[in-house]
């Protein structure tokens, strides 16, 4: 992998302002101690977004088709992790 980040557009996002933040509960505060980054909101229509170990899967726009398997790729097989046997054309 040449870059471990890459741009995206999430529509509907906000950063949360530092008021918002500090209501969070101690939990989430506490585990970004000491970690560098933004708070954000998302829109999740429908389901649209999850959470399973440590991935978080949000719907995202401007992504290209070039893109969209190395995209795919680092965030669900990082390090060649996976084997695709054949493609398929669930969307």
């Amino acid at each position: 992998m040449k870059d471990s980040r890459f741009k995206v557009f999430i529509e509907n996002a906000r950063i949360l302002p530092e008021h918002e933040i500090s209501e969070l509960p101690d939990e989430k505060q506490k585990a970004v101690i000491g970690k560098q980054g933004i708070w954000v909101e998302v829109d999740c229509p429908e389901g649209a977004c999850s959470v399973e170990n440590d991935q978080i899967t949000l719907p995202v726009g401007s992504i290209s088709d070039k893109e969209t398997k190395g995209v795919w790729l680092r965030l669900f097989c990082p390090d060649n992790q996976c084997s695709i046997d054949e493609s398929t054309d669930l969307a």
